[in-house]
């Protein structure tokens, strides 16, 4: 059932190019051009990385948080709204095969947007490959996790989509723009960057760039990150089961 449901996700969403859009092409444009900007730019500015890899490792998270932040919550709250989980629910469906559901087609859709900007970032600026590949998938997929779990939580709470919509772009561009999706984060207050080191988004952006410049996995990080989807996938079953 729960593999029939995500399919069934992955159909609906096809028919929503907006969706497509926002979740795949929004940071690999973003990425290209900050990039192309900064590649040839280094150093302390950067956190001691090169402008390139400073803001690819940024935006391979934004592949994620754009769609745990957005994405997942709106279309799930969508469905409270209009009372589809209601109808699962009396159709025998169990909250979490549909949180499962929700969470696979976050991941499926993030992978897609990360190989997208991978191939892009090589082909475009022959970036260099990361210290530890298999350091930065694991990364990539606690970051994944932890984004799904953020992502149906959210849903399960919000009351329309619209509110989740409102909210995600707060919590997304909030969040984001302050640990490398914008302004490097040696320009802004050591208070600031302190405080969204540790929001789920700085978390993610850290586990990625840890391996990728060789200092291996970022141990706070992973466990901070798979404590967040142990919780978020927690409450939101819960939440959802009663809706």
């Amino acid at each position: 059932m729960t593999a029939y449901l995500t399919w069934t996700e992955v159909k609906l969403l096809a028919r929503e190019p907006l969706v497509l859009v926002l979740s795949l092409m929004f940071p690999v444009l973003l990425m290209v051009l900050l990039v192309a900007a900064f590649r040839d730019h280094g150093g302390d500015v950067f956190a001691g990385l090169n402008g390139d890899v400073f803001y690819f490792t940024a935006y391979l998270g934004a592949a994620i948080a754009v769609m745990g932040f957005m994405g997942t919550p709106t279309h799930l709250a969508a469905y409270r709204d209009s009372g589809v989980v209601r109808r699962f629910r009396a159709a025998g469906l169990s909250a979490r095969a549909l949180v499962v559901s929700q969470a696979a087609v976050l991941v499926m859709l993030a992978s897609v947007g990360a190989a997208a900007m991978t191939a892009v970032a090589w082909v475009t600026f022959d970036l260099a490959a990361p210290e530890s590949a298999g350091g930065v998938i694991a990364a990539f997929a606690a970051g994944m996790l932890a984004f799904a779990g953020i992502g149906v939580l959210l849903g399960s709470v919000m009351p329309s989509a619209r509110a989740a919509q409102g909210l995600g772009l707060l919590l997304f561009f909030g969040t984001f723009l302050l640990v490398g999706g914008g302004p490097p984060p040696s320009v802004l207050p050591d208070t600031l960057n302190d405080i969204a080191a540790w929001t789920p988004t700085g978390l993610l952006i850290v586990a990625i760039r840890s391996p990728w410049d060789g200092s291996g996995l970022d141990a706070p990080a992973m466990v901070a990150l798979v404590v967040i989807a142990g919780a978020g996938f927690a409450l939101a079953t819960r939440r959802l089961a009663r809706s």
